[in-house]
């Protein structure tokens, strides 16, 4: 809540974010209406404004239609106004956007199959496609349930990821000689517990770990691996596999499941590059790369240099520029992986390597004092992290190493 600009002695709860400023009930009109707002799509005195909409403010907020997105029968539900762009995000879709949603580079072109939509007028599409339905994913807004198809185009540049690790595979091929991932995965038959063996289901796992040549000398784990155990030992008569993630000092069990329902071991390596991101996929046990993915840097909206993000970073937040890079390696991980029909959870090793600036905002790390003279970052070397905690999409317990700056 805060006080109208106009009306200081009302207090309201419109924020515009654009502005930062508080607009009570009789001053919502949009300041910018014909200019790019991030904002727009979630804006509720842009829609107010523009729509001429009488009916409450919370029954605006509450009214959804649903949008099924064609291949795949991928089906979702949004607020009245949101962008499409947002909304194949929100769907975990891959949609080229490489102009971050400004309506100026033309390539996260849909087709509109049943529906009513609203759009901003573009140049960007000829007469043809628009006869055919095509819209600027990110210049319409939903006003309807709607049926909408990824375009052939867009599905190709999904297909061509099919056998682009085979030349990296080739130049790897006998570098490494022993693959030594972060998280190991342990298939041990366990010993059931009897009247005279009558330790818990974790020191029996420790105790098996450790006869199979794992250090479990400075071992933990946490509440979630302690909730699923007492099931997992015993939904395959004792045979489990157990991931550990390995540190420099300490491992931790990070996930146990029947062995039965084991998955495939993946790996992920990141080059994070100030214009453009390549994702690899690589199979943790033989060290094959079996796919690969490229894309534009979607924090080049903010200035095409590491000065320049640095500076947005400084004047919009660190989280901005974060959720930006992160948007774009999670889409292209995604795309990578349906060429494999495999998902996230299957990744649980992951490496990334940038300069120090994109590494810092990647983490979401003060990153102003390393433009700053004497130009000094806030870290060079980064312990092991979880891929749950910065928001990378795998396994929440995969291993994150970045290299060293």
């Amino acid at each position: 809540m805060g006080t109208c600009i106009n009306h200081p002695e009302i207090q309201t709860s419109y924020l515009c974010m654009k502005h930062n400023i508080y607009l009570c009930d009789k001053c919502l009109v949009c300041r910018d209406p014909d200019i790019y707002c991030k904002f727009r799509s979630s804006c509720p005195i842009h829609f107010i404004s523009t729509k001429d909409f009488e009916s409450k403010p919370d029954e605006i907020r509450s009214k959804e239609f649903s949008i099924v997105f064609q291949p795949g029968d991928v089906k979702i539900s949004v607020p009245k106004g949101t962008n499409l762009l947002e909304a194949t995000k929100k769907a975990d879709l891959y949609v080229n956007a490489s102009c971050n949603g400004k309506g100026s580079c033309g390539k996260c072109k849909v087709i509109i199959e049943s529906g009513t939509i609203e759009k901003n007028k573009t140049s960007l599409l000829s007469d043809k496609e628009q006869k055919k339905g095509y819209v600027l994913a990110c210049q319409t807004q939903v006003t309807d349930n709607l049926v909408i198809k990824i375009p052939e185009e867009t599905l190709e540049k999904k297909l061509q990821t099919v056998g682009m690790g085979e030349e990296a595979t080739k130049k790897l091929s006998g570098l490494v000689v022993d693959i030594d991932p972060m998280v190991k995965k342990y298939t041990i038959q366990l010993e059931p517990p009897t009247m005279e063996d009558t330790i818990s289901d974790l020191e029996r796992l420790k105790r098996n770990l450790k006869q199979g040549g794992c250090d479990t000398s400075k071992m933990s784990s946490g509440i979630r691996v302690m909730r699923q155990l007492a099931k997992a030992v015993r939904d395959d008569n004792w045979k489990v596999t157990v991931s550990v993630l390995q540190k420099k000092c300490s491992s931790e069990i990070v996930d146990v499941r029947p062995a039965s329902k084991d998955d495939r071991s993946l790996g992920m390596a990141v080059d994070l590059g100030t214009t453009s991101i390549v994702v690899y996929i690589v199979d943790m046990q033989t060290g094959e790369v079996l796919s690969a993915a490229s894309g534009h840097n979607s924090q080049a909206s903010c200035g095409d240099d590491v000065i320049n993000r640095i500076v947005c970073s400084e004047k919009e937040g660190i989280k901005k520029l974060q959720k930006m890079a992160l948007s774009t390696i999670n889409n292209l991980s995604q795309r990578a992986l349906e060429s494999l029909a495999q998902t996230h959870k299957n990744i649980e090793n992951i490496t990334i390597s940038g300069n120090t600036t994109m590494v810092h905002l990647l983490l979401g790390i003060d990153a102003r004092y390393i433009r700053r003279e004497p130009y000094i970052p806030t870290i060079t070397e980064f312990p092991i992290i979880k891929a749950g905690h910065i928001g990378l999409k795998a396994a929440h317990y995969a291993g994150v190493f970045v290299m060293p700056g």
